[in-house]
Formats: C-alpha cells, structure tokens, sequence
C-alpha cells in the first residue's frame, strides 16, 4: 500500500494525520524508490502497487478513484512515477500498479486505460480487482486485446470469496494469473500453529488444473493480518512465519508477500492492518525471506515442477518438486516436537543424496535404502537431490585444521612457558 510504505518526501504530505489511521499517513512514490534496495535484497522479482490514481478526499487506500488518468497528489506526480518505473526497471524488477473494476465499467474503457498508462509509463502490468464484477465472457475479450498491448504484460485477476472451481475458471479467461483466494484460509489454518496436518492443502493442490496459474499469499488489504492469527494462537510469529513462508516459496503457486509481513506486523480488520511500515525492526524475517527467494529463482524445480506428498504426520510434511531430471525435497516440522520422517529411497531417488539448500544438513540413504530427514520442532529444510559426493572432504579438513591449530597452539604455550620458567 504506497501511503503505509515509506515517505519520501515531505512536500506531497496534504491531510498527513499520523495519529488517524483512517488518514494519510504520507507513503509516496519517492519512498518506495527510496526503498528499492530494501526489496531487492530480499529477492522479490515485481513490485505490486496499490492504486495510485486521483481519489476522492481520504482515499489513501486508493480505492474511491476520481480520475483513472492521473496520480494521487499525496503519492507524487506522473514525472515522478515514470522515474519509479524506471528505477525499477534498472534493478531488472518488474512493476504492476492495482486497477479496481466497477460494474459500470465498458471493456474498452478499462482497455484505454491500461493502454495509456503503459504508453505513459511503461508499466510491466495490471492486478485487475473486482473481476467478478464481470462475467468470464466479458474477460476472454477484454484480455486477449490487453496482452498483445506490451510483450510479455503481466496481467493478474482477484476478487474476494472466489470458490476454486471459480478461479479455475478465471484463470482460463485469458489472465496471466489469479489471485488464489480459495487458498488463504487452508494455508493459514495449516500454519497458525503447531501439530496441524497439512493435508487439507495437498487435497486442495490435487483438485486444481491450474496452480501454475493463481498467486498464493496469507494475507492482504481485505484480511486480518496472519500475524493476528498466531498471537490469537500464543505462538511465536517469527517461528510461524518461518515455517509458513517456507511453504509459500516452495508450493506451485506464485508467492505474494504483503507489506510488513518481514516484520511479523499484527493486525486486525482495516486500518488496523495496514500501518505504516516500521524499518527499524529486527532482521529475521527479513534475512530468511532472501534465502528463500535465493533458493526458489536458483532452482527449475520449485518455479515449476510437479509436487508429490511423500509423508505427512500431524504437521511433519515431506514433499517433493520436480522439473525434469531437477529434484528438491521440501521438508516442514510444524509440530511441537523433534521428528524423523523416513523416505524410501525409490520416493525420491536412488542411490543419491540430500543436500541442504538453506543450511549445511546432508542427508544419505541408509543400508536398507531409506532416507532419514530429521527437524528439530517448528523447523523446515529445502534438500536438493545431487550426485552421492562420498567423504565430506571440506567438512573433514576444517576438522583437521581445528585439530592442528589446537596443537600449534599448545606447542607455542609450552615452548613460551619454557622460556619463562627456565630449568636450574
């Protein structure tokens, strides 16, 4: 949400009121450029934008808009927002700005203004809101000419309360992806506390055709904050959102992150959920969100494999991505107890080896051709599937270096102690 990001610029704080949350509170495109390091560092490939078009008074949300063809005053100008764009584009980030439908709305006019803004702007795409507003016959028009507007426009659907058959059915109406919300409730049931099966999501990810489709998130705008979930739950959010956004990163769907979810902020229904952003705060979240990002761009597999349930005990998951001869294990202890899960070898593959790919766990196949993972409670691990490395020579030279060092170190203490104490 650009007015609860960051604020770049004092000049454009019109009706700034901190101690209102129902106010502006002076996020502007300044403050996101501002920012760009900040979000690159933690490996996010687009930036989503709220609406940015004029609102009528008090519309920082961005929701009442007056005028599709220019920026919000308290946001900044579009001279400012074409050098946003274009900061972004210098990260190789790509932008999409929020474009809320209304009933009333003709085709060709939502296709006007999508293409002003990207002859404008050069934008990178749309999340078009509300789409339910509209039957899919509608869409299936309106999308097939909005695509050949730029290459390669990334064009997303969502509206509130879509079943999953519905947003199957959406997703085929010509949209690069679907908001999933029919996701949101399963995932944060799965992960607002310890000792829950994640089965419920893999019976869900089986009756989906197409969830290379949707996006995946735990919550936005519309929802409480997921962090409200787990204080209701007394768990600690950190460890929660570990494990929560381990899953996100590694199912099929395409994760979303809502602003603030690196800092576990808490929340309940609107405004409260949307604060403004908190930058000094602790690195955790943040410096796992960049492995995890690290991971999913380094690996095919877990971009766009196939994913198969190997185990699964009463929140103890074990599954599988693959994209061709490319393997990653994915493992999850979302109990509140130290668990071994044991995988035959033919589940992933044989005569092979588990490598970690957010630590330094290496896991082989046993005499009797089993896979042990073990976690600690409320841990996760990603293993990619390599080639049997035999000795851990690294591993066993610092050892020795460790070993050697100590006995240089004595020796030089003897030989000092000598020299200080010598014999009569």
């Amino acid at each position: 949400m650009v007015d609860r990001f960051n604020n770049g610029d004092n000049h454009n704080d019109y009706d700034v009121n901190m101690q209102d949350p129902l106010q502006f509170q002076g996020g502007d495109f300044k403050g996101i450029r501002d920012r760009l390091d900040y979000l690159q560092e933690m490996g996010f490939t687009a930036i989503q934008l709220s609406p940015i078009f004029e609102n009528e008074v008090g519309g920082y949300h961005g929701q009442w808009i007056k005028d599709y063809y220019k920026t919000d005053k308290h946001f900044g100008t579009l001279n400012e927002f074409k050098e946003l764009v274009d900061h972004i584009h210098k990260k190789d980030m790509r932008i999409i700005l929020e474009l809320p439908i209304k009933k009333e709305m003709e085709g060709q006019e939502i296709i006007n203004i999508v293409k002003w803004w990207i002859e404008e702007t050069n934008i990178d795409g749309f999340k078009l809101t509300d789409i339910n507003n509209k039957p899919i016959e509608f869409w299936q028009a309106v999308t097939s000419d909005i695509i050949k507007l730029k290459d390669d426009f990334y064009l997303t659907g969502e509206a509130p309360n879509l079943s999953n058959d519905e947003v199957d059915k959406y997703s085929q109406a010509g949209f690069t992806s679907i908001s999933d919300v029919s996701l949101v409730e399963p995932l944060r049931n799965a992960f607002s506390k310890p000792d829950v099966s994640s089965g419920p999501l893999f019976d869900l990810f089986e009756q989906k055709t197409t969830h290379w489709l949707r996006t995946a998130f735990f919550d936005n705008q519309n929802t409480d904050r997921f962090t409200r979930e787990m204080v209701n739950n007394n768990t600690y959010p950190v460890t929660r959102w570990k494990l929560a956004l381990t899953y996100l990163y590694t199912q099929p769907e395409i994760p979303v992150v809502y602003y603030a979810t690196e800092i576990a902020v808490n929340g309940g229904n609107s405004p409260e959920n949307t604060p403004m952003m908190n930058f000094r705060t602790d690195k955790e979240i943040i410096d796992y969100i960049s492995n995890l990002g690290r991971v999913r761009s380094h690996q095919k597999a877990l971009m766009s494999g196939t994913m198969e349930l190997l185990y699964e005990n009463n929140g103890m998951t074990v599954f599988k991505r693959q994209h061709d001869a490319e393997i990653v294990v994915v493992a999850i202890n979302n109990t509140s107890a130290d668990q071994r899960a044991v995988i035959p070898e033919e589940k992933i593959e044989k005569d092979k080896e588990l490598r970690s790919l957010l630590g330094t766990d290496l896991v082989r196949v046993d005499q009797n051709g089993n896979y042990h993972i073990v976690l600690e409670r409320e841990t996760a691990e990603i293993y990619k599937v390599t080639e049997k490395s035999g000795y851990n020579l690294p591993f066993i030279l610092s050892i020795f270096a460790v070993f050697a060092l100590f006995i240089l170190f004595m020796y030089i203490t003897w030989k000092r102690g000598k020299k200080i104490n010598p014999q009569k």
